[in-house]
């Protein structure tokens, strides 16, 4: 894993542990900064807790649901969403020690995602992806897909727009042309910066080629979270989400969800396979980079700063400022 520091800093922020849709049926299970959680729902709520049973350690992701109860897999015994053993089926009579609870964690579920964080959260709520919950947009998620890449490498990739025109060529990425001059400005939350960009006006591997230039605004959440809106020259608003769960300081899970005013009443499908497609190209070249294992604040990596990488040089900046107090 990273440095102490690092690692409290990443324990006070909300984390994307689980699709909202992920859970309905059974229990899911995650690593959180090399934690084994599970993620389970509970009389309709989205829970967090440890996965393992103190009763003999089984991993409770193995389990299964019985009514508003996370059930245990190994000997049947049913926890609440507060984490507390309720039922021992094998002897209903038993009295249940206290310690047989679970650790739960804080939790929020929103915009489709279920959130978790391990400590005093920093910030009430997760991102404000509220675009998401319109009701006269369409919408989708993808995903999680594992990077091995660093949490934060998925983040700069996401905020950096002179790639464009390599990585995303056979894309959506412009002809080579000068990128224009971005300025990042600092929020309560993150940054946030609006920029002209040329682009390639399709959304699916068949459209049209031709370049256009489109209205970017980006508004990023430390530690992980980006939200992207397009707006085109004829009016049609695109939103892409991606927020990425830091599995160690060489993996992460990543989360993508895009929503649309859909002027054109295009199919949702061949968009979404765009969309994928977009994201595996950023995928090889993020798991591709050197060195490997880098701290969250990708101190000690070698790299040689240029004009066009602003959000990096202000995102390296708040994780040294954030880690230094």
């Amino acid at each position: 894993m990273s440095e102490p520091a690092e690692l409290d800093v990443l324990r006070r922020h909300w984390h994307p542990v689980a699709r909202s849709d992920a859970i309905d049926d059974g229990p899911v299970g995650v690593v959180m900064l090399g934690r084994r959680l599970v993620v389970f729902r509970s009389g309709g709520e989205a829970c967090v807790a440890s996965d393992r049973c103190p009763h003999r350690g089984s991993p409770l992701s193995l389990g299964s649901y019985d009514g508003d109860c996370l059930m245990c897999p190994y000997h049947g015994l049913r926890y609440a969403a507060d984490g507390r053993c309720v039922a021992f089926p094998a002897r209903p009579d038993a009295r249940l020690p206290k310690r047989l609870t679970l650790d739960t964690l804080r939790t929020r579920e929103c915009h489709g995602l279920v959130w978790a964080c391990e400590g005093e959260p920093a910030a009430d709520d997760p991102p404000a992806w509220g675009f998401y919950d319109r009701p006269d947009v369409q919408a989708f998620q993808i995903g999680p897909v594992r990077w091995d890449a660093s949490a934060s490498r998925v983040a700069e990739n996401f905020n950096d727009i002179a790639h464009f025109s390599t990585i995303h060529r056979v894309t959506f990425g412009p002809s080579d042309r000068p990128v224009a001059p971005q300025e990042v400005v600092a929020t309560d939350t993150g940054f946030a910066s609006n920029i002209s960009v040329f682009q390639q006006y399709r959304n699916t591997l068949d459209g049209s080629v031709e370049e256009v230039e489109a209205a970017y605004r980006y508004d990023f959440t430390f530690p992980f979270s980006s939200m992207l809106t397009i707006t085109y020259p004829d009016g049609e608003i695109e939103c892409i989400q991606m927020t990425a769960l830091p599995e160690s300081a060489t993996s992460s899970l990543v989360f993508q969800q895009s929503a649309r005013t859909n002027l054109g009443g295009d199919p949702l499908e061949p968009w979404r396979d765009f969309q994928d497609a977009v994201n595996d190209e950023d995928r090889v070249i993020c798991e591709a980079l050197q060195p490997r294992e880098v701290s969250f604040g990708l101190d000690s990596s070698g790299e040689v700063a240029l004009p066009t990488d602003v959000f990096s040089i202000a995102y390296r900046r708040l994780w040294k400022s954030l880690c230094s107090t």
